[in-house]
């Protein structure tokens, strides 16, 4: 598949370096300048991409900007100039420090002079790839999106072993590990910075020197929540400009119901899209409507049967740029297509997590804050006797770890002497980012490390979601000042106990009364065992057979069979173990052999 929208080249200090012929005619020919760098960009005509050279100065950028008309403004600059234009001039007068004030979702590369700059806004949701000395020492090739990068000259489709045992630990593979050796993926808010001496990495450009004002801090948690409504009105309404047929999810939580609240105030045109479920424990449809009775809005429920899953499936298998089992991908490929059909802008109010922040469940804090200083030995008897013991048996978790970072996972995947029997071979995640980022905190930094690590694994459930649909869906909680404004509050104002989200939770009960929404809820998720078990288990039947493991000589193939007579015989404890090995096997039999 060649994505709607993308940009691609190489970059080396002191030279120029051209590409051989590439081995699709899918990808659009290099342009003939002259410079340290080449490269393409292709663009669809509701989709933001180009490639510009402008003297000794060359950018690449994909995504969306928000505040292009405020930029225009400022720069001088004709409301009818094209977006590359305003891109070198924000370049000229900015530099870096322009980076943070594009309002969007995007990726940009620029070769200025003898440097080259790759940087990923903080949301995560567009991708940058890169990998460096594949035609020399000092060349990067780069492209926003990994099959791209794969099929430029001299890139090797080399299988890294450390990658996929990170997949299987965890379902996906996070940034800056990719499952090729060699291919960097770019972090969220990270800048790469090549020159003829190496690779610098900054977290983030420096906010103190780039953005316009500096960000108030609210004297009080009633001002706090009025300068969040205004930040949220804001980012809402920049997103929606312009639509025609505006749309918003809708899942009963907090903040889709948040965002709702606030579109239906500032239009009377926005429809609420729910996905609805057969199976009671997921379905939210009941509070969904509930909310969107009260705000008056058009209500839209979506239920997907099983072919249209199965459907889902083969596409995400033909498509994802690297194995990843999340759930409820199969579900968002499909509400992301219903969507891109029907509406030309759709709020999520994914990133309201990350911004706020969330306390680890009390059994979680027990396990890292004091059951991690139990000798393993010890910790393991004590795991023996309390399964042992019935009505102990609940308080297992707190020491059932091999690391306390362990607690914190998503998904239950595989363990690590589990991946090593899988593997056949050594298993480390030490260079993982979640157990970097686990390790950056004290053993009691409960609400700060937890935060971290839910920025820490990756959202491409939603990038990849987009990448295949072309779904036209805005972020409000990722404008990059409102979610710098939330991130800085004090950590009462976004948690409290019993108090989840907090200012968020306040916000909401100014336009929808508490006993509407105030109920337990899950995240968006997925009915999985049923699903894996239809059809007598056609499923696993097929992608966890012996013959084809043997075939791609990647795991064990008599340790993946037993998984699956194991998980077929009733063990629903391994439901996600084997839906990873599910999803893995798909993806290769579509992308075929790594080397």
């Amino acid at each position: 598949m060649t994505p709607e929208s993308g940009f691609y080249g190489e970059w080396a200090p002191g030279g120029t370096r051209w590409p051989q012929a590439l081995d699709t005619e899918r990808l659009p020919a290099p342009p003939s300048a002259a410079g340290c760098a080449w490269g393409a960009a292709w663009s669809s005509a509701d989709a933001q991409a180009c490639w510009v050279n402008a003297g000794h100065v060359a950018i690449a950028f994909h995504g969306e900007v928000y505040n292009q008309r405020a930029l225009y403004g400022e720069l001088g600059l004709e409301a009818a100039a094209p977006l590359s234009q305003m891109l070198c001039a924000a370049w000229r007068r900015w530099s870096v420090q322009g980076l943070q004030r594009l309002d969007g979702v995007f990726v940009i590369a620029v070769c200025d002079g003898d440097e080259l700059l790759l940087y990923r806004d903080p949301s995560g949701l567009r991708n940058l790839y890169c990998h460096a000395g594949g035609r020399g020492a000092t060349s990067v090739a780069f492209a926003s999106h990994l099959d791209t990068l794969l099929r430029l000259p001299d890139i090797p489709r080399r299988l890294a072993r450390r990658s996929l045992h990170e997949y299987l630990r965890f379902l996906d593979i996070a940034a800056p590990n990719t499952l090729f050796e060699g291919v960097r993926a770019v972090e969220a808010g990270q800048l790469l910075r090549w020159s003829a001496q190496g690779v610098e990495t900054a977290s983030r450009p420096d906010q103190s020197t780039s953005m316009p004002t500096p960000m108030p801090s609210p004297a009080s948690f009633a001002e706090a929540t009025d300068m969040l409504e205004a930040h949220l009105q804001r980012s809402v309404r920049t997103r929606l400009a312009g639509a025609s047929r505006a749309a918003a999810f809708l899942s009963g939580g907090i903040d889709s119901s948040l965002l709702c609240a606030i579109a239906a105030r500032q239009r009377d045109d926005v429809t609420a899209v729910t996905v609805g479920f057969d199976a009671a424990p997921f379905d939210e449809t009941p509070v969904a409507q509930r909310i969107a009775s009260h705000l008056g809005m058009a209500h839209e429920v979506l239920r997907f049967g099983r072919e249209q899953y199965l459907q889902a499936f083969e596409t995400l298998a033909r498509h994802l740029e690297q194995p990843m089992a999340d759930p409820a991908t199969p579900a968002t490929v499909l509400v992301y297509g219903h969507c891109r059909s029907r509406y030309d802008a759709v709020l999520d109010g994914m990133g309201a997590d990350e911004a706020v922040g969330a306390m680890p469940p009390r059994h979680v804090r027990l396990a890292a804050g004091h059951a991690s200083l139990i000798p393993p030995p010890l910790r393991r008897g004590l795991t023996r006797l309390l399964r042992a013991l019935p009505p102990l048996a609940g308080y297992t978790p707190i020491v059932d770890f091999e690391h306390p970072a362990d607690t914190m996972i998503r998904w239950r995947g595989f363990t690590r002497p589990e991946i090593a029997a899988l593997c056949d071979e050594p298993v480390t995640f030490a260079d993982t980012q979640f157990y970097r980022t686990f390790a950056r905190f004290p053993r009691r930094a409960h609400f700060e490390r937890y935060s971290a690590l839910l920025d820490a694994m990756p959202c491409e459930r939603l990038s990849q979601a987009t990448l295949i649909t072309g779904a036209p869906a805005r972020f409000p909680f990722w404008e990059q000042p409102t979610d710098r404004f939330i991130r800085q509050l004090r950590t009462d104002f976004r948690y409290l106990p019993g108090q989840p989200k907090r200012i968020l939770r306040a916000l909401l009960a100014r336009y929808v009364p508490p006993a509407i929404w105030d109920l337990p809820k899950h995240s968006f998720d997925f009915p999985l065992q049923a699903f894996l078990a239809g059809d007598d288990f056609a499923l696993v039947r097929r992608h966890l057979d012996r013959e084809r493991w043997q075939a791609w000589g990647v795991l064990q193939p008599q340790a993946v069979w037993r998984l699956a007579q194991q998980f077929m015989a009733g063990d629903r404890r391994i439901v996600f173990r084997v839906w990873a090995l599910v999803v893995l096997d798909a993806w290769l039999e579509a992308h075929g052999e790594l080397h």
